[in-house]
């Protein structure tokens, strides 16, 4: 989504708008003295998304409405907000429609979004969806408040609100679902079915895997051996000296059949090898077993000697007793899996047998027919010639046919092995409440990272660089939270962690809300090269991953390129030049 253009209308003839205000593809900038009306054109933006906006009484006097044109998607959205009660239109070139309250418009814009709403748990206990104003502080930083702490929506209204709100935007599973236990039981059931399919997916692997070769080397031979067999076929029928030509074909089908016979007896001999090798490792692990069983036969005779320990219930060996269970098993499991290696060794001995006695009789129906040399033997010849290659090439082509399987069943093991990790992933969420989220544990660690960077873009004084973001996402910066530090310091904090969650949350093209509005920073905090830094640096971003910022100044006037834009006051006013006039003073 990418902000098109703002305009606020007047209420009246005697009202006040605003010119037409587009934005710049990466970057817009206001920049003007205070009092020229900066702010309202900054917070009407927010405004017109649902968010809950406190303008001065003149504002809602002087302006009917403020219109927001968006582009999602290549799509134009035209949303007109009312300053006054909750009235919003969006028009689209499908049609308009109206909403009349801040949950049903923000239901609208999270459908075409194509954002899942999550149920949640309000502050009241009760269940509760988020709306687009608890959202958009991730990504408006606001004059008032805004500067005081990382998240500052228009009210509290969720448990947990700006984690919950961090999840969101991300497309994780909330912290604290209202349907948790439901979704847990689902989550599990589907677990088992996972695992029912993996198990059953990994027979079919191994079973295919017995009799099947899908090395690289392997495929490269057949596809070229393929290719080898069908030229030969065509030059038989092409040929003028069919009897030279069948003697040819047969010759080298002797020898490729000559080379298979030989890679058959190499296999053989590599897992006849193995089968002796996993008897031997299971003798020797049974050996263990007889060992740990004396051992443990040895402690119940020692443990029954009264002069060791006169009490039955001293506990004296039951430490060593549960090691011994937890070594037997082990032992037994690797018994049970080698056991299993070699009866797969065992089924590709008995194939590879099988190949061979085949591989055999084809050797010696092509020698018996290469020796025939009376003249009835060249049709003979030829027939057999092109029966051979013709059955070669269909061997070959089953066998590739075969290594496209085994590859495609290996892709539905490994499709299936991580939708179990989703799952287990998703009942560690709904069971911990986020305690033991993997994908959160990344996000956490990346944007802990990402914070650290912008800290030093900035140059911020007197923090730590130790960042710490807990499960709730709240800062520490060497174990101190936000709330010691103040002035710029803590200004240079609250806009680091923005754009460090900015930044993140671009990297991912198809994440919807590309644009972050810093209103009015606190520049009287902030040295104008720091500032001009960072807004070089969140350009550059904004480049690479298509995002866009938006900053609102009075002292420090930001340099924009060509493609960007600055709204400047356009309406005279008393002392100074204004962003909103009368429509008949507009110059």
């Amino acid at each position: 989504m990418k902000l098109v253009s703002l305009k606020l209308s007047p209420r009246g003839v005697n009202g006040w708008e605003s010119p037409l205000l587009e934005f710049g593809k990466r970057t817009t900038s206001l920049h003007a003295r205070n009092g020229s009306g900066k702010t309202p054109i900054v917070q009407s933006i927010p405004f017109c998304l649902g968010f809950d906006v406190k303008f001065q009484n003149d504002i809602r006097e002087k302006c009917l409405y403020a219109t927001l044109t968006i582009e999602h998607e290549g799509h134009q959205f035209r949303i007109s907000r009312e300053f006054g009660d909750f009235h919003v239109i969006v028009e689209t070139e499908g049609g308009r429609k109206e909403y009349f309250s801040e949950g049903d418009f923000s239901k609208a814009f999270f459908e075409q979004l194509n954002l899942s709403v999550p149920l949640l748990v309000g502050t009241n206990r009760q269940a509760t969806r988020p709306y687009i104003s608890s959202l958009l502080p991730i990504f408006y930083v606001r004059q008032i408040g805004g500067y005081d702490e990382p998240y500052r929506p228009p009210a509290q209204f969720i448990l947990d609100q700006f984690v919950e709100m961090i999840r969101f935007a991300f497309g994780q599973g909330p912290k604290r679902s209202y349907t948790a236990q439901k979704d847990l039981l689902a989550a599990r059931d589907q677990l088992e079915a996972n695992q029912r399919r993996i198990v059953y997916q990994q027979k079919v692997v191994a079973d295919l895997s017995a009799s099947i070769d899908d090395s690289p080397a392997t495929r490269d031979r057949l596809t070229q051996r393929t290719a080898i067999l069908t030229s030969q076929i065509k030059d038989l029928r092409e040929s003028a000296d069919v009897a030279g030509a069948a003697s040819d074909a047969l010759t080298e089908l002797l020898h490729a059949k000559e080379e298979r016979i030989r890679a058959i007896r190499r296999q053989h001999g590599d897992l006849s090898a193995r089968v002796t090798g996993i008897e031997s490792i299971r003798s020797e692990i049974e050996g263990e077993i007889q060992t740990l069983s004396l051992n443990e036969e040895s402690r119940r005779v020692f443990e029954s000697f009264f002069d060791v320990c006169g009490r039955s219930d001293c506990g004296l060996f039951v430490s060593s007793s549960a090691s011994y269970a937890k070594n037997l098993i082990y032992l037994k499991d690797q018994i049970k899996d080698l056991e299993n290696n070699a009866n797969r060794a065992e089924a590709q001995l008995s194939l590879l047998d099988a190949r061979m006695r085949d591989e055999e009789s084809d050797r010696a129906s092509i020698l018996e027919k290469i020796g025939q040399r009376d003249g009835h033997a060249e049709t003979g010849q030829l027939v057999s010639a092109v029966q051979s290659l013709m059955r070669e090439l269909l061997e070959s082509e089953q066998y590739l046919a075969s290594i496209a399987r085994l590859t495609e069943e290996k892709r539905k093991y490994i499709q299936f092995e991580s939708d179990r990790d989703k799952t287990q992933n998703r009942i560690a969420t709904l069971s911990n409440h986020g305690r033991s989220d993997l994908d959160f544990n990344v996000l956490r660690n990346k944007i802990q990272l990402l914070t650290i960077k912008w800290m030093d873009i900035l140059k911020t004084p007197n923090a730590s660089r130790e960042v710490e973001i807990d499960l709730d996402f709240k800062f520490r910066f060497g174990k101190q939270t936000i709330d010691v530090f103040n002035g710029s310091t803590r200004s240079r904090i609250i806009l680091a962690i923005h754009a460090a969650i900015f930044e993140h949350y671009l990297q991912d093209r198809g994440r919807s809300l590309r644009f972050l509005i810093l209103d009015t920073p606190k520049q009287q905090e902030l040295a104008n090269e720091d500032l001009a830094r960072y807004l070089r640096a969140l350009e550059e971003l904004c480049d690479e991953f298509n995002g866009q910022i938006l900053i609102s100044s009075t002292e420090y006037h930001h340099k924009v390129g060509d493609l960007d834009k600055e709204w400047t006051p356009q309406f005279p006013g008393v002392e100074q030049m204004m962003y909103l006039g009368k429509p008949t003073l507009q110059q």
